[in-house]
Formats: C-alpha cells, sequence, structure tokens
C-alpha cells in the first residue's frame, strides 16, 4: 500500500459518520434543517421525498424551500 493511500485511509477513520443508515440520515436532516447547505449533499446521496421528511417531523416550509432537491 502506498503511502497516500494510507494517509488516505488513517484520515476516514476519525469522520464523523462511519456509516449512515437511512433513518440515521433523515434524524441528522431534521436536526440540522436550518443549515441548508449542510444537509443538501445528505438530501440528494439518500434520495429523500418531501413526505418523508415531513412524516420526521420536519415544517412544511422547510421542506419547501429545498424546492428541487426534494423528490
Amino acid at each position: 500500500m502506498g503511502k497516500a493511500k494510507r494517509r488516505s485511509l488513517k484520515l476516514g477513520i476519525h469522520d464523523k459518520f462511519q456509516y449512515m443508515t437511512r433513518d440515521d440520515a433523515l434524524k441528522a436532516v431534521i436536526k440540522n434543517i436550518e443549515n441548508k447547505n449542510d444537509v443538501i449533499d445528505t438530501i440528494t446521496l439518500f434520495g429523500f421525498t418531501a413526505e418523508e421528511m415531513l412524516e420526521a417531523g420536519a415544517a412544511w416550509e422547510d421542506v419547501m424551500a429545498f424546492g428541487g432537491f426534494v423528490g
């Protein structure tokens, strides 16, 4: 294994999430919904729909603020 690959793997060890389930991701999105730029990546990665987010407890206005990102 080369030096660069070894460094990359070591950096990943201390990431906040080693793995994330769909439920955990939805909870994180609802918790941090005020920081729209931070949660857009998670929303598009998991493909959350507006219905899922509303059922999880998000406000209607917050969900509609995402516009085309929410399916």
